[in-house]
């Protein structure tokens, strides 16, 4: 077992904590001191330049009495820029002339420009930029914490965390070495790439940056970045012990080990969240690399990929790959001359693009840490951000389900949209309300202040309590709870407000109402702490059920080609449709004014995380409008807190607006303004969004515009007949 690197070139510059410069000015000053006492008539530092008409010069005296003499009698006839007193020293600022004659005096021990310095800046490596990690801040506490299994570990290193930051935990399964010394440097450059420290005005950054993630470091393999399976299985182990969520292991080998298999097989069997990051090897052909390899559910193979999505020619391709990462001239952290010297370099390997995808797994594991490691690794994989130059492919074995991509993998892991991910069964239409007996439902619309309201419906005539509420996360939205109950029956309702001032109409228009088998028995909103309403009797039948009541949705959320409404014929404007959507769900409505070619617009409404694999729920086609400088209104029911596209072309490339016509479109939720509108584009202009009800919870990283042809690829290519027909 080996680690996967190979060296592009190699930069390395030493730090002696936060004082470099000056501890590296005072070693210089000190060397010159000594040559000079030597040789008493060297009275230069640094080789110096007159180039300049003027310049600022150091000037150090040969002993204390010719400096006080020279303040004395000669300080005013000169410009003096700065006093150096504790070195017998003065800066002047001198002329050409001057500073030649000043080179040559006997009092002068040292005669030398003030060269100028500037602080050493810190350097966003292009993966961590590539994967979207810099806006992302690791919670701290949350609990996770990772774990390297590699050749050591720096520690001291003034880029990485050390104890005095967060707890650092480790262990050595060999004789010799020790976990905190890494003297291969391998292991430091791939925890630089996972936990370098950000804004400290040094070296590079990591994915987690900000010094607070627990580490465990695993020396599975020695100095000479060498090791054996007994060795890394035991480091693996480790891990678990320590209690690490996510393990990186830039490490393999042609072989599969039993015990390696039988150890991921216990820990499959035990329900342990534990996610294995693995490098998929770098002997560039379709070979299969260990640990990698293991077909477990919890192990990644992460295949490399050059800054433009490239596969890198060294990374092993096979169908094992499922996620790809930047693995070419990335920078890092790394230990020097056995592990003394700390420093930094630019490497190539899997190796390296295999922290990328352990550090974003542990930083989106930190913000939902009671998420199974089954969601961390869906959001991954579902959420990767396939290259343009794959097409259509949504997995393939150059580089998976795509390049990693944090940002995209937070807001899925999130809200647990895995509808349409290839890896997860596809969510299925809700089950229609199969009751043989009656129906009570009840529609609650909220206020502003939804936490305030609950509700309970009991039965008198037995009671009991039939149902209630008391979890409504969202203002202004709907909620209906459908119940099947017996044949007649008399219900007492009840709603609160815990603040007492009802949900209509001081802070909103909130109401509910209360149908029975279909028929409106009771409603309201306007009350203070609590409304009451008594419906039915006892042993009386109640109204005959309406046959249409169901809970299935206006628009099944898997059906094709679905609109919720009566189709329009050709040549007029659609009507507004005018329904409430059912519970779970948010009324889509697009307004479309088209320009003076109508048949030349079509537009696909699809729900899922990514393009490629999303359900289409409805579409217009090109040719279904024919009318010009016309609006159009179409409304569509679809799941709420799920990830949807909104695509919208045109055949002439020549968008709605402003060529033929001043064409547009808007796009809104719940009756509410639009969040978004447009129709100056070219061939194309997609927007993804959450179908939130409330616009407040829209993030930013939940609505996402992209348009063609302005340099941005959307994910389609140009034999998409899709896009064409």
């Amino acid at each position: 077992i080996h680690s996967y690197h190979s060296i592009c070139f190699v930069f390395c510059q030493m730090y002696l904590g936060n004082a470099a410069v000056p501890v590296l000015c005072l070693l210089n000053f000190a060397s010159s001191a000594v040559a000079d006492r030597s040789l008493r008539h060297r009275k230069e530092g640094p080789s110096l330049n007159f180039g300049e008409d003027e310049d600022d010069y150091i000037v150090v005296f040969k002993d204390r009495a010719s400096h006080v003499t020279f303040m004395e009698n000669e300080i005013e006839a000169v410009n003096c820029v700065r006093h150096l007193d504790f070195i017998n020293a003065e800066v002047l600022r001198l002329s050409n002339a001057d500073a030649s004659q000043w080179a040559e005096r006997d009092d002068v021990l040292i005669f030398e420009q003030d060269q100028k310095v500037t602080a050493f800046s810190e350097e966003v490596p292009h993966g961590i930029i590539m994967v979207e990690a810099l806006d992302i801040d690791y919670v701290a506490n949350s609990g996770v914490k990772a774990c390297v299994i590699d050749t050591g570990y720096g520690l001291g290193h003034p880029d990485l965390p050390t104890e005095s930051h967060v707890e650092i935990t480790g262990f050595n399964p060999y004789s010799d070495g020790r976990w905190f010394v890494d003297g291969q440097g391998h292991g430091t450059h791939v925890a630089g790439t996972m936990v370098a420290i950000g804004n400290n005005g040094i070296g590079v950054v990591g994915v987690t940056s900000n010094a607070s993630m627990p580490l465990h470091i695993g020396k599975g393999l020695g100095d000479d970045g060498n090791g054996s399976n007994s060795g890394v299985l035991a480091a693996m182990e480790s891990c678990v012990q320590s209690g690490a969520k996510v393990i990186n292991m830039s490490l393999g080998g042609p072989g599969a080990s039993g015990a390696v298999e039988e150890f991921l097989t216990k820990l499959e069997n035990d329900g342990t969240d534990v996610l294995i990051v693995a490098a998929a090897g770098n002997n560039g052909d379709s070979s299969f690399s260990f640990p990698a390899s293991y077909n477990s559910p919890l192990v990644m193979s992460v295949a490399a990929v050059e800054s433009n999505g490239d596969r890198a020619g060294f990374s092993q391709y096979n169908n094992q790959v499922d996620i790809a990462a930047p693995g070419v001239d990335i920078k890092s952290t790394v230990t020097m001359n056995a592990g003394r010297d700390f420093g930094y370099t630019s490497w190539d390997g899997t190796s390296m693009a295999s922290p990328h995808v352990a550090g974003v797994a542990a930083l989106i594991w930190s913000h939902y840490p009671s998420k199974s490691v089954a969601d961390v690794r869906t959001a991954l994989e579902c959420s990767a951000v396939m290259p343009e130059q794959y097409g259509d492919d949504v997995k393939n074995d150059e580089v998976g389900y795509g390049v990693v991509n944090a940002k995209n993998a937070l807001a899925l892991l999130e809200f647990s949209d895995f509808s349409g991910c290839p890896t997860i069964a596809p969510t299925m239409a809700p089950t229609p309300l199969d009751c043989s007996e009656d129906i009570i439902e009840i529609i609650i619309t909220t206020d502003i202040y939804p936490s305030e309201t609950a509700w309970v419906l009991t039965n008198n005539c037995y009671n009991t309590e039939v149902a209630s509420e008391d979890n409504h996360p969202f203002g202004e939205y709907e909620y209906t709870t459908k119940i099947c109950v017996p044949p007649g029956g008399e219900y007492f309702f009840r709603i609160t407000d815990s603040f007492g001032d009802g949900i209509c109409c001081s802070n909103g228009q909130g109401s509910y109402n209360i149908l029975y088998n279909g028929e409106s028995v009771a409603s309201g909103g306007e009350f203070l702490n609590e409304d009451i309403k008594i419906f039915g009797q006892c042993g009386t039948p109640p109204p005959s059920p309406a046959p249409q009541v169901t809970a299935t949705p206006s628009v099944a959320p898997t059906s094709s080609h679905s609109p919720s409404y009566p189709p329009t014929t050709t040549g007029a404007p659609s009507q507004v449709a005018t329904f409430s959507c059912p519970s779970g769900q948010v009324e889509f409505s697009l307004t479309l004014t088209t320009d003076n070619y109508p048949e030349e617009t079509k537009w696909v409404l699809k729900e899922g995380f990514r393009w490629q694999t999303g359900t289409t729920l409805t579409t217009e086609s090109f040719g279904t409008y024919t009318s010009s400088q016309t609006t159009y209104t179409e409304t569509i029911c679809i799941i709420k807190n799920k990830s949807h596209y909104f695509r919208i072309n045109d055949k002439a490339n020549d968008g709605l607006c402003c060529d033929h016509g001043n064409g547009e479109y808007s796009i809104a939720l719940n009756g509410q303004e639009p969040f978004h509108s447009g129709g100056n584009f070219g061939k194309k202009e997609q927007v993804k969004f959450m179908a939130f009800p409330d616009y407040s919870d829209m993030q930013a990283f939940t609505i996402e515009i992209e348009r063609e042809p302005k340099g941005v690829y959307l994910d389609w290519t140009s034999k998409d007949e899709e896009e064409n027909s």
